[in-house]
């Protein structure tokens, strides 16, 4: 049986990879969605019209759970005292939830993305097996959502007291370029909006309704904002749109750890660690008859915030109102 994030798409043909294939294998077309991302696939079917999972696939292959990659310009990252000769910032992305027993994952699989600080020497190469590069092909092709990395406005590192402004760049977490289709093209940030054209026809497109931002501490309530985070560059906080994704902080993230109302990894220093979810609507079709798949999808990630109790001299100007 599929997990409930995938459903079997009929009518869908492309030659020997569709249908009834050599020695009577049965094939089938799959649509799929979590809240990394979607896409389709031809899979094998057994006895009763079941998908192999991924532990019959690949047995106890090893599974990286994390990869590395450079942090994208124009996202900025926590203060490094005492130079850098000792590592650098780094965006990890790991694949968290990943169901063994079903054919893609399951519907519970999400993406995490969190600048992490790593030391020199550790081993940040991407391992290669055959679950590896079947769980990974799907977060390096197309059909990964764009991700949201935090760039908070009017300054990149928001201060005590004063509201900051939650902006997003939306990035294609492979290739790290910005992901600006439908109603967010040509915008320079992109937008939460996908739009894949399979080769078997079906269309899938995937939009947010909402984003939720947790900074995850103790008297900083989350923020629930529209998916476009509207912000309006030079105009003063009580000019700026009533749905405008806005945070204002009482304390510093020196204090971070203390107030925390979940982990903080050891790695993440001097910085909130905000929890940010992304509520996706997935639908496909083909031939302009679109259909909505499953009841809708949660992206979950973390990134930091660093919060200064002033703004320091190499930062953008700050206006207070």
């Amino acid at each position: 049986m599929l997990d409930p994030g995938s459903v079997a798409v009929p009518g869908v043909q492309t030659g020997p990879s569709a249908g009834t294939g050599q020695g009577g294998v049965q094939l089938a077309w799959v649509v799929y969605a979590n809240g990394t991302g979607m896409g389709s696939y031809c899979v094998t079917l057994g006895a009763g019209g079941r998908t192999e999972s991924l532990r019959e696939r690949f047995g106890n292959q090893a599974f990286q759970k994390c990869r590395y990659r450079p942090v994208p310009d124009g996202i900025p990252v926590p203060k490094v005292g005492g130079g850098t000769d000792g590592g650098r910032y780094l965006m990890m992305i790991c694949i968290e939830n990943v169901d063994f027993d079903t054919a893609d994952g399951g519907r519970d699989r999400i993406v995490s993305v969190t600048l992490v600080w790593v030391a020199n020497g550790t081993d940040i190469s991407d391992h290669h097996n055959g679950i590896n590069d079947f769980l990974w092909s799907q977060i390096d092709t197309a059909g990964q959502m764009p991700v949201p990395m935090l760039v908070p406005r009017p300054s990149q590192v928001p201060v005590v007291g004063v509201p900051a402004f939650l902006t997003f760049r939306w990035l294609d977490p492979a290739t790290q370029r910005v992901v600006a289709q439908g109603p967010y093209a040509g915008r320079a940030a992109g937008g939460p909006f996908l739009e894949l054209r399979e080769p078997n026809g079906i269309v899938m497109r995937a939009e947010a309704t909402k984003i939720v931002v947790d900074p995850q501490q103790d008297g900083i309530r989350a923020a629930t904002c529209a998916p476009h985070t509207p912000y309006r560059e030079g105009v003063r906080p009580n000019g700026q749109p009533a749905d405008a994704c806005s945070i204002t902080f009482p304390r510093s993230s020196a204090s971070a750890r203390k107030f925390a109302t979940a982990p903080i990894p050891a790695e993440v220093k001097d910085a909130f660690y905000a929890s940010v979810e992304v509520h996706w609507r997935v639908t496909y079709g083909r031939n302009g008859d679109m259909r909505e798949l499953g009841n809708g999808f949660v992206m979950r990630l973390n990134q930091v915030i660093p919060v200064q109790e002033v703004q320091a001299p190499n930062q953008p100007p700050t206006s207070f109102f």
